[in-house]
């Protein structure tokens, strides 16, 4: 499992870097509030801040969030219409098996 943070953090941090050249200054800022996110995540995975299951699902949560701000942001920049967000696309929360729903109601 470490090596595939590591790749995902190298995939990543390329990633950032084209951000950076073309994207325009909201979507840049996007960008460092969703690495944030992504390293909130990370670290809890790796071991490197210890927390609890409803931790990790709000740094999850979290990073959805950032997703769809980053989403929102970069559509406004390269002119494209509509939302990722709203009525027509309303809130989801995470994936998790029905065994994990069902026994961790409200976490």
């Amino acid at each position: 499992m470490l090596a595939d943070v590591a790749a995902a953090s190298r995939s990543r941090g390329r990633a950032f870097e084209r951000i950076m050249l073309l994207g325009g200054d909201d979507v840049v800022e996007a960008t460092h509030d969703l690495n944030a996110a992504a390293l909130a995540v990370d670290w809890q995975a790796t071991g490197k801040t210890p927390d609890t299951l409803a931790a990790w699902r709000g740094r999850n949560r979290a990073g959805f969030r950032a997703i769809n701000a980053f989403h929102g942001t970069g559509r406004v920049d390269l002119g494209v219409s509509g939302t990722v967000t709203g009525d027509t696309h309303p809130d989801r929360d995470l994936l998790l098996p029905p065994a994990r729903r069902d026994n961790n109601a409200g976490t």
